[in-house]
């Protein structure tokens, strides 16, 4: 079989040797209209293309950049696994990743990084709770964008997301089928909409269950607790109220928390006030973090394909910065419950 070489492409295109090979190395002197044919040529010929050149064809500067409030920057059990995700995407097209955490109190005339600033990225994966104003700078900057687990609900906007809602069902499910009359869902829900969709879920379950059921689940929100910009946070009232729904006459049995740092925030609070877990009361999570598997007991949540939200979100603005005009993605990818032993059946 004849070898493929870079003159092999030239003569086929009949253009220059040094035209292809600026082209594969994704010069920016070359157009793009031009790059894409040789690019597709070497493809179709055959031509084995090192993986440290290999670069979207569309590319400009050959990086994306990523978004994401600075205090989330320590968060390596969610955020981190989605920042793996995005940079193993990128780097098979030849991409790499330019990293900003965003002060989410200042506006984005002082906030926004250089790498959108002086147009350093051919594209931009926001993740998480960046404010309206940083969206409507993108926007107005028609830089290529795509979220990833944010409150922004924009139709206009690609987004990426765990099936929040369903997750929420199968969990409270769960609860139910266990035997727990009395649920709580326990987080603030409007800090954030994914806890709102997981509200959404847990209210759903219940709902389809009263429909039917020989007996009623009863329900109850406790409040206090949630995350922000600046990551998870706990009210003062937070460890009175939950403890009393759990000492109620009846009492709370099951509960429904809106992430794992609530679980487990919940978990030690209701060890500290004696009451056991699963004696007393069954506990669920949401997000499968590293944590929830070191918990005593172990603690049963809802999977988020956290490193598959990465890739996916590489997948969409690749395909936008192609394809500028094309129709906005909602991607919601499934979640699964991990059965662990924060559960007993009653």
């Amino acid at each position: 079989m004849k070898k493929i070489t870079l003159q092999t492409i030239a003569e086929h295109l009949n253009v220059s040797k040094a035209l292809v090979s600026k082209a594969l190395s994704n010069d920016p002197a070359v157009n793009d209209v031009t790059k894409e044919q040789i690019w597709k040529t070497a493809e179709e010929l055959g031509y084995r293309i090192k993986s440290s050149k290999k670069a979207f064809p569309a590319s400009r500067t050959g990086n994306l950049a990523v978004l994401m409030p600075r205090g989330y920057m320590n968060d390596i059990e969610y955020w981190g696994k989605v920042l793996g995700g995005i940079d193993a995407e990128l780097s098979k097209h030849g991409f790499s990743m330019l990293l900003s955490g965003i002060d989410t109190s200042i506006p984005p005339k002082e906030g926004m990084p250089a790498s959108i600033h002086e147009n350093k990225a051919d594209g931009v994966i926001v993740l998480g709770h960046i404010p309206q104003d940083y969206i409507d700078d993108l926007k107005a900057r028609s830089f290529p964008f795509v979220l990833v687990d944010t409150n922004i609900q924009d139709p206009t906007i690609d987004h990426v997301l765990a099936n929040n809602f369903i997750g929420a069902y199968q969990a409270t499910n769960h609860l139910i089928q266990a035997g727990h009359k009395n649920l709580a869902f326990v987080g603030d829900v409007e800090s954030a909409w994914s806890f709102a969709e997981r509200l959404r879920g847990f209210e759903q379950a219940v709902r389809t269950w009263n429909e039917k059921a020989p007996y009623p689940v009863t329900t109850v929100r406790i409040e206090g607790t949630g995350v922000s910009g600046r990551g998870n946070y706990t009210s003062a009232e937070f460890s009175q109220t939950l403890v009393g729904h759990v000492r109620n006459n009846p009492p709370v049995t099951g509960l429904f928390c809106a992430n794992d740092m609530i679980a487990i925030e919940t978990q030690s609070i209701l060890a500290q006030m004696g009451v056991g877990c699963p004696s007393e009361v069954s506990i669920i999570g949401f997000d499968d973090l590293a944590l929830s598997e070191l918990t005593q007991p172990k603690l049963t949540t809802v999977k988020v394909p956290k490193t598959e939200m990465g890739k996916t979100a590489v997948e969409l603005i690749l395909r936008r910065i192609g394809d500028p005009e094309g129709w906005p993605e909602l991607v919601l990818l499934s979640t699964f419950l991990v059965e662990r032993a924060s559960v007993q059946k009653l």
